[in-house]
């Protein structure tokens, strides 16, 4: 295995996401309306539709972790390319909606400023020195 040090800003920002998921994980399952803006779960099919979104944040936050403790530039570049492409897609959702109460260009800016695009970076370094070769 490649023993190469992983970039500080990359630990930290998995360790935000990490966190991230497992509280709004933790919060669908205990206060929804904290994490989807007027939820009410007034049916079995959005109770079920909260309840899964809860169980893959909490999942994601769990393999950030795994990631990020293993020190394996291949996988913390797999949890960030996981991570990438769910924000990818939330962010239309989540623009779609209009559930946030903005604009949705501002929607996709925030999305594709505070996670995309840092994303990309962590998978381009991850990549790079998963390639590595040391002594």
């Amino acid at each position: 295995m490649n023993k190469v040090k992983i970039p500080t800003w990359i630990t930290f920002f998995g360790g935000f996401l990490a966190a991230f998921g497992l509280m709004l994980g933790v919060m669908g399952y205990l206060k929804p309306d904290l994490v989807i803006p007027g939820f009410t779960g007034d049916t079995d099919a959005h109770s079920m539709a909260i309840w899964m979104t809860s169980a893959r944040n909490i999942a994601m936050g769990v393999v950030m972790i795994y990631a990020l403790v293993s020190k394996s530039p291949a996988l913390i570049g797999l949890a960030f390319i996981m991570r990438l492409v769910t924000e990818f897609f939330d962010m239309f959702g989540t623009a779609a909606s209009g559930v946030m109460g903005v604009p949705s260009v501002a929607i996709y800016a925030a999305y594709i400023v505070l996670f995309i695009l840092p994303e990309i970076l962590a998978i381009k370094k991850m990549t790079f020195l998963s390639k590595k070769k040391t002594p």
